[in-house]
């Protein structure tokens, strides 16, 4: 491989995960969090128990995340004391942002550690567990290892059969004999994952990540933790809406953001952003809508379907599928980057808000 062409894949990798992490509008190094202050329920007066669920919900982030960037940013932008203000008991774990998820430093025995923390801090026998992108993964393992601790599994834009961006990176990695791209992409994520995470996390491995991610690698962990929310290998539909893990039973959510659409011009294939309208402030304010309708388009050529920048539609169907119409890229489904997003784009605070008041309903 050409040292040019080495050096752009080094370069979409590292904005691609720099688009994924929200923190690149932070300049300062916070004081880390301790892990007991992290377990610690925030006071907040609630106005309405609209979104009061029998069981604590925690919110478990995905590649590149923790819980406050640098200790100060929140990866679920807004929507941690949008739900308590709605009477929820919310907590936000904080899990390796660059791992696998299985394996005994993997982000699975991570979440479950901290699920038991919450139960023990609670007095809670269950949790209700919403992931974003890696973190459905996540959750998955704890429900397939823990099944007693979970009453519920929700997941966003989570790549159930893997993203076809991940394969186009570590396709072009392959490529270069010497190596040297993966290390550089490698110790730059793992670095980065150290500085920004809250707690300076050294529990980082960028190339095991990716790895996770791919869609070979997807349907190997569907093997070793299946779940009933999944359907067959290779269809784009959807699981059961509950499963029964020896004799605990889950209810089994997802949505999907779909921002990133195939177009065509003149016979020429292309892909379109659904999420902005043609002159948006979110181009200018939201450096990752760019970022991330550059990967879609890369996702695009190689099959995926509509995507919302680095999972597609039809690999982040699971179990209910509460929408798979949200104009939203990666980060919209989080509500960043600091709340902005395309004048298209639907609000993912009041969209969690309302799956909240679902599992109240469901009575979990």
């Amino acid at each position: 491989m050409s040292k040019s062409k080495g050096s752009r894949i080094v370069a979409w990798a590292i904005a691609a995960a720099v688009a994924n992490a929200p923190l690149a509008v932070l300049l300062t190094i916070a004081t880390p969090v301790a892990i007991d202050r992290a377990v610690a329920a925030t006071s907040t007066t609630s106005a309405d128990d609209y979104a009061a669920t029998r069981y604590p919900i925690i919110l478990v982030h995905g590649l590149t995340g923790t819980d406050k960037y640098l200790g100060v940013l929140d990866y679920w932008y807004g929507i941690q004391s949008d739900l308590q203000q709605h009477g929820a008991s919310v907590y936000v774990a904080n899990l390796s942002g660059f791992q696998s998820d299985d394996g005994p430093n993997g982000r699975g025995e991570q979440l479950l550690a901290y699920v038991k923390q919450v139960l023990a801090a609670t007095g809670a026998q269950k949790v209700n567990l919403i992931g974003h992108s890696q973190g459905g993964l996540t959750s998955r393992y704890v429900a397939a290892v823990a099944p007693e601790l979970v009453a519920s599994v929700t997941t966003i834009g989570t790549p159930h059969r893997g993203s076809e961006f991940a394969d186009f990176v570590q396709d072009a990695l392959q490529k270069d004999p010497t190596g040297l791209s993966t290390s550089i992409i490698g110790a730059f994520a793992n670095i980065f994952g150290i500085l920004t995470s809250s707690n300076h996390n050294t529990n980082q491995n960028a190339v095991a990540a990716l790895q996770t991610l791919t869609t070979a690698n997807a349907a190997a962990y569907n093997l070793r933790y299946p779940s009933d929310g999944l359907a067959a290998p290779g269809s784009c539909q959807t699981g059961a809406a509950t499963e029964t893990v020896n004799g605990n039973t889950h209810l089994l959510y997802s949505w999907a953001g779909s921002a990133i659409q195939p177009t065509s011009l003149l016979g020429i294939p292309g892909a379109t952003d659904t999420s902005v309208a043609p002159i948006d402030s979110a181009n200018v304010l939201d450096p990752s809508t760019l970022v991330l309708y550059g990967t879609g388009a890369i996702m695009l050529s190689r099959q995926s379907g509509q995507n919302d920048g680095l999972v597609s539609v039809c690999s982040a169907l699971y179990g209910k599928v509460l929408g798979t119409s949200y104009k939203w890229n990666h980060l919209d489904e989080i509500n960043q980057l600091l709340g902005v997003r395309g004048a298209n784009a639907a609000d993912p605070v009041a969209v969690i808000r309302t799956q909240a008041n679902r599992l109240k309903t469901q009575g979990v």
